[in-house]
């Protein structure tokens, strides 16, 4: 294992054991490389001379371009032609941390992180895969989901899909995941998405209260 994910390991069991154990194998390896070309160009920032890895530059500093496609837009190239931060622009990043906790009121004063860009909901769903999945794992959700999951889980990372009817009568079934958090104690991985696709589904408040004490009963319980 590379002694870079060594640290970070130490480093999220000391934090949060808990945490650590969550990750998958290949989630336990990975990591953000401290060293290297990526850090050179940090340290290059701001230097006279910056000779590292990167895009070419004009005379006053500003990113190369081209004139039909910068003449279309009225804003600081600085700002739209270099490339991104690889977690995504710092601004956009902290302003959209501030509208987590504006739009979810239950999260304030909670140590949350600041979040990071994804290329879409595939991209998201498929580096969850990779941090939190093994092979055979079982992945706990509703028979009513989203074709994809099966290309993500099962097709890329070798989880397995354990599926439970969505709805008894017109109520999402809070019984039935519960019945399958229910089994053999240990790790379980749950994929919940509201609004559901492909119903549209949204759990009642009272339906979401019951999800949330079930998940946490079986956690408490080891399951």
């Amino acid at each position: 294992m590379n002694p870079q994910a060594e640290e970070l390991n130490n480093t999220i069991k000391k934090e949060s054991s808990v945490v650590f154990e969550l990750l998958s194998e290949k989630g336990k390896e990975i990591f953000y490389p401290a060293k290297g070309i990526l850090a050179q160009s940090a340290d290059a920032k701001g230097k006279k001379i910056n000779a590292t890895i990167g895009i070419a530059l004009e005379e006053d500093g500003s990113p190369m371009r081209l004139q039909s496609i910068a003449k279309r837009i009225d804003l600081d190239p600085k700002e739209i032609f270099p490339y991104a931060p690889s977690f995504g622009n710092k601004n956009l990043r902290d302003i959209w941390k501030e509208m987590l906790s504006q739009k979810n009121p239950g999260l304030k004063g909670k140590a949350i992180s600041t979040p990071v860009v994804t290329n879409a909901l595939t991209h998201g769903l498929s580096m969850i895969g990779y941090m939190f999945t093994d092979k055979k794992e079982k992945v706990i959700l509703p028979d009513q989901y989203w074709g994809n999951y099966k290309l993500i889980f099962i097709n890329a990372y070798g989880a397995e899909l354990e599926a439970f009817e969505t709805f008894v009568g017109s109520s999402f079934n809070v019984a039935g995941l519960k019945a399958k958090l229910g089994g053999s104690p240990g790790k379980k991985v749950v994929l919940l998405n509201f609004p559901n696709n492909p119903t549209g589904y949204t759990p009642t408040e009272k339906e979401v209260s019951e999800i949330v004490t079930t998940i946490k009963q079986a956690a408490e319980a080891g399951n």
